[in-house]
């Protein structure tokens, strides 16, 4: 293989630089194929109509928070907080 030709960045495939990378079978590091022309064009469509759909839900008014909503915040929150800690522990 020249490696002349190929630019230092790019790793060709096969090749490798740890000793399991380079135990795989040389079938396993290859290039993944690339997708047809129609699953690219229907890709572009789903796209497209998720740009037309209105998927957003609307802004939250912030006057409406009451204290009941911010205190099921924080006992949530809290009690996330206290299992990790736990689970760390």
């Amino acid at each position: 293989m020249n490696r002349s030709l190929a630019p230092a960045s790019v790793a060709a495939y096969g090749t490798a630089r740890n000793s399991f990378r380079a135990s795989l079978p040389r079938h396993v590091l290859r290039e993944l194929p690339s997708y047809e022309p129609e699953v690219i064009a229907a890709m572009r469509r789903a796209e497209e109509r998720l740009r037309e759909m209105d998927v957003r839900s609307e802004p939250v008014d912030l006057k409406r928070i009451t204290m009941q909503d911010v205190r099921d915040f924080l006992i949530a929150y809290c009690a996330c907080f206290m299992a990790v800690m736990a689970f760390i522990a």
